[in-house]
């Protein structure tokens, strides 16, 4: 499948053009994602509160909330954004384009090719409409992966050209292309997914995180899709215990890691205590003791753990203890 372009309706981190995803052998996944020398477990991982870490102009978009500030603050606002061509380094452009896996094909360009690339869109707030760019300035494949690439992307506005994205301290980070949307609000995935839509999935959130961890949501392991694991990842990443978008975290607090796919598995060196199991709903399962923030106050039950996935989540959180 390919993606042309149109008015993107939710937020504006999350859909910029129109998405296609070439399939990936799934046999193929399978064997390479079983071999500890292509992917290594990261048993601790760094948890933090935001879904993308996205800076539109002037604004931060992440935070608790998946997104601190998103450009349709409520249903019935007009404002949009629209993806009007993509232009490829020779100087010709493009109004459709695919990815495989986590790399972009636009024309006849794919992996290091699309480099110098541009996308043009317009942007609606209130009775301003302006153009902005985002430029492809880099590709680099990761390491550990065969499908897996980030992307070096300045947003340009007013001539003025700025990272798109950036950490935690305001520093200049990568990206991965996803091909699903995400509502803001709530941490939720955009069922069924929109003909016209891409995920710029700064690698400071949970979205791209999630892949790094190996629960890329194009890929199957042993038969089994990943994409719940992605979406449970990313509950998991925020503490999002409840499923409604809320973050119950503190950026930077190490979690262990377990699921029993192989993907992430127990490091024997790393004393924890069960947190949480989790779908792509939230939390499953629940010791509030072991939460990520003490005095945990939530707006719905969860079920204490019981025997290691007798829950029936996906993933398996661990407090590190000393």
């Amino acid at each position: 499948m390919a993606f042309k372009f149109g008015v993107v309706s939710g937020a504006v981190v999350l859909a910029l053009g129109s998405l296609g995803c070439d399939e990936v052998d799934g046999d193929d996944e399978a064997v390479g994602f079983g071999d500890e020398e292509v992917v290594q477990p990261r048993s601790t991982q760094e948890n933090g509160w935001n879904l993308n870490g996205w800076n539109l102009n002037n604004w931060k978009l992440n935070g608790a909330r998946l997104n601190d500030t998103k450009l349709y603050r409520d249903a019935n606002q007009t404002e949009y954004i629209q993806l009007h061509d993509i232009w490829l380094p020779d100087g010709d452009y493009v109004t459709s384009g695919s990815l495989v896996g986590g790399m972009l094909k636009v024309g006849d360009y794919t992996d290091w090719e699309v480099e110098d690339t541009t996308f043009d869109f317009m942007v609606k707030e209130g009775a301003t409409t302006y153009w902005k760019y985002v430029w492809l300035k880099y590709a680099y494949p990761v390491p550990g992966f065969t499908d897996v690439w980030e992307y070096d992307l300045d947003l340009q506005v007013s001539l003025i050209n700025q990272p798109l994205c950036v950490d935690g301290q305001g520093k200049r980070t990568r990206a991965l292309l996803l091909g699903d949307v995400w509502d803001p609000a709530t941490g939720a995935k955009t069922f069924p997914r929109p003909d016209k839509a891409l995920t710029f999935a700064c690698k400071d959130g949970a979205l791209a995180k999630c892949v790094l961890f190996g629960y890329r949501p194009w890929a199957t392991v042993n038969g089994v899709s990943l994409a719940d694991y992605h979406q449970a990842c990313t509950r998991m990443v925020r503490a999002d215990y409840c499923g409604d978008g809320q973050s119950h975290t503190t950026l930077g607090t190490p979690i262990h890691v377990l699921d029993q796919l192989g993907i992430q598995n127990a490091d024997a060196n790393t004393p924890y205590v069960v947190e949480a199991e989790w779908g792509p709903n939230g939390a499953v399962c629940l010791n509030p003791s072991n939460a990520r923030k003490p005095n945990l106050t939530l707006g719905c039950n969860i079920p204490t753990c019981g025997a290691p996935f007798a829950s029936g989540g996906l993933i398996q959180s661990g407090k590190i203890v000393p």
